[in-house]
Order: C-alpha cells, then sequence, then structure tokens
C-alpha cells in the first residue's frame, strides 16, 4: 500500500499493555485513511443535491416533493457526519476492557502475530492474530506502529514494546553464550 512505513523485525516481545490514547490516536488515523474520504465525498454529494432542491422549491413553492427530498439529504449529511463519530465513541468503549489485557507480538519481517496472554487455567484459547505485512498498511505515531489489515482490522504495537524486546535480546544472547 502506499505511504506505507516498514515495520521493524523483531522477536517476541516482553508482555505488554496498550493505552487507551494509542487506540483513539490509531482508531482516528484508520478513520481519516479508510472511512473520512468517501463520508466526505458522500457528504458533498448530498450537500449538491440539497442545493438543488432549495432552488427548486424556491422556484415552486407548492413542490411539496422537494422539501421531502430536502429533508432527506439533511438526514444523509448527518447521518454521514455522526456515525463515524459514533463507531470511535463504540470502539473506545469496547476496547476499554482490553486496556488491562497484556499482548505479546514477533515480527519475522513477513507476517506480524499478536497474541494476548492467557493463563494456563484458562479454558477457552484466544488463536493469535497473523498479519501479512505485504499487504498491510503500516503508519508509524510518535509512541506507537498502526498497522491496519486492509479496510477491516486495525492494530496499534506500542514502541515501548519493542525496545523492551531491544533490550531483552543482548541478555539471551549473552545467555546462550
Amino acid at each position: 500500500m502506499e505511504n506505507t512505513t516498514t515495520l521493524p523485525v523483531f522477536d517476541t516481545t516482553a508482555p505488554y499493555h496498550i493505552k487507551r490514547e494509542y487506540y483513539r490516536d490509531g482508531f482516528a488515523a484508520f478513520q481519516k485513511k479508510f472511512v473520512m474520504k468517501r463520508s466526505y465525498v458522500m457528504m458533498a454529494l448530498f450537500f449538491i443535491l440539497l442545493v438543488s432542491f432549495v432552488v427548486s422549491a424556491v422556484a415552486d413553492p407548492s413542490n411539496k416533493t422537494a422539501y421531502f427530498l430536502m429533508m432527506i439529504c439533511l438526514a444523509a449529511i448527518f447521518m454521514l457526519w455522526y456515525n463515524p463519530r459514533k463507531q470511535r465513541r463504540m470502539v473506545l468503549d469496547a476496547v476499554q476492557e482490553l486496556e488491562f489485557e497484556q499482548f505479546t507480538a514477533c515480527n519475522d519481517g513477513k507476517v506480524l502475530r499478536i497474541r494476548i496472554q492467557q493463563s494456563e487455567d484458562e479454558t477457552e484459547q484466544i488463536p493469535e492474530s497473523r498479519i501479512p505485512l505485504a499487504t498491510a498498511y503500516v503508519q508509524e505515531f510518535e509512541e506507537f506502529y498502526l498497522v491496519c489489515d486492509g479496510k477491516k482490522m486495525f492494530y496499534v504495537l506500542p514502541k515501548s514494546a519493542l525496545e523492551q524486546s531491544a533490550e531483552a535480546l543482548p541478555e539471551q544472547s549473552a545467555e546462550e553464550a
């Protein structure tokens, strides 16, 4: 994909948490990249239709269809403006439960694997998420990476987790020697 950043290759990270602010900023960037452009185009089209219906209503005040279609256009513009904000709020409410979960990640250069840390006594194991980096969109922020698996899913990878992994690597190689 265009304008993508290369994610560094790293071994399994130490368990990490993802701050709510990272989710907020990451989802806002995800929406800006994949959702908002379409919404702005659709709002502009409905606005042009609204103007044409206003002109029609002014030219012929008895035209009830023009008034009805003006209300439809206003409702569509409002929905296109409001729905992304509603989605953002709902996603942030949903990830509030994930704020205290611990994750690990590893990247071999081809596939990014993210796993939720689970205790052994949990009966239901959650499978790891695998994101092929060849088709992923990666955007670098000051404190995290945003990894988008197409237009369907986004992942937040804090840079602090990668730094912990890099610090752990020299210790492991010294132990192996």
